[in-house]
């Protein structure tokens, strides 16, 4: 599916299609759960802000085919990651970031570069929109164990102290600043 053409992605609308949103399991029924449920919810209160791919139905009626969730976060960096460029940084328990806290793709459209693109759309929001207004150096998730490998392939690295290497959902990121640069 080609981004532009056969789907579109903006904020999450109440009129929406969420329920033919298929999770891929039980392991992901929260996140499905979560678009249902919450995320127009979490929206409208400021908590978070839900970008919705969605393709246009024979009804008429938009079908949500994959959504993202972005919120404000920080990032725990003691002892697993030193910030080079700005050393006085480092005296902090932690630095700002965005964090992506949900990103599920309908069963029936993955593999297509639907989450490639809703990464895209992750780093330019807080490279292009927030950093410069507020400053923000990291993008981070707390991955489950099923999604490691696409947060991989998307440039994540893992936070690289013991207690994350021991947690179920790690935390892995991107520094902003360096990272992007590396690829």
């Amino acid at each position: 599916m080609e981004f532009g053409k056969d789907y579109t992605v903006r904020p999450i609308c109440a009129e929406d299609i969420t329920g033919r949103f298929k999770s891929g399991g039980a392991a992901f029924q929260p996140l499905k759960s979560f678009l249902k449920n919450q995320a127009l919810d979490f929206q409208i209160a400021h908590v978070a802000q839900t970008y919705a791919a969605l393709v246009l139905g024979d009804d008429g009626l938009y079908q949500v085919i994959g959504y993202l969730t972005l919120t404000c976060s920080e990032i725990d960096l003691r002892n697993g990651y030193e910030i080079d460029d700005c050393p006085y940084a480092n005296s902090y328990d932690s630095m700002p970031a965005v964090k992506v806290a949900r990103l599920a793709i309908d069963s029936r459209y993955q593999g297509q570069d639907i989450g490639q693109t809703f990464i895209d759309l992750a780093i330019a929001t807080a490279v292009e929109d927030i950093a410069p207004k507020v400053g923000c150096r990291f993008l981070v998730t707390d991955s489950k164990p099923e999604a490691v490998g696409f947060y991989e392939k998307m440039g994540f690295t893992f936070l690289d102290t013991e207690e994350n290497r021991e947690n179920d959902n790690p935390i892995m990121f991107i520094d902003l600043l360096h990272g992007l640069e590396e690829e």
